[in-house]
């Protein structure tokens, strides 16, 4: 877990970062942060928690905001990181991010969030240095053009 919580999105790109990485106690602590953020909003979960797995490397869950609008609050384990993006189609992989309302309960949980212009910036080729020979492959392969289309991927 980073020490920092305001430490730079890609200071997070280690290696494992792009693979599913399921992990109970961090995700036990980012779900409890999705409600209490989403009630400090005035807005409700609406959606069960779906975990990491070959086709996605996050966890994701679905919240509806007082103004009614959907959205899904992601979370990878392996960086302890939290975006939003807005809810799509299941079979859409390109995410549409938003700012996670009520951030600064999951700052306080020591969970990094992400900002939509973190998460659109364009991937680089030295955001790839510190992951593996096999993330870089899948990279190679599926081509995400955006620092969050990597940090939430659907690479299989």
């Amino acid at each position: 877990m980073p020490d920092d919580p305001c430490l730079e999105i890609t200071q997070l790109l280690q290696a494992g970062v792009t693979k599913p990485h399921p992990d109970q106690a961090a995700s036990a602590t980012w779900l409890a942060m999705v409600y209490a953020s989403t009630r400090a909003v005035g807005g409700v979960v609406t959606t069960s928690v779906e975990e990491p797995m070959t086709g996605r490397n996050h966890y994701r869950v679905g919240v509806r905001l007082r103004d009614g609008r959907p959205m899904s609050i992601l979370f990878n384990a392996a960086a302890f990181l939290v975006a939003g993006a807005e809810r799509q189609d299941l079979h859409i992989v390109n995410a549409v991010f938003i700012d996670v309302p009520g951030g600064e309960i999951y700052r306080r949980a020591a969970l990094q969030l992400a900002t939509t212009a973190e998460l659109n910036q364009p991937l680089e080729e030295r955001h790839l240095n510190l992951l593996t020979e096999e993330e870089r492959q899948d990279v190679a392969y599926h081509q995400p053009s955006r620092l969050g289309d990597l940090l939430f991927n659907w690479f299989d």
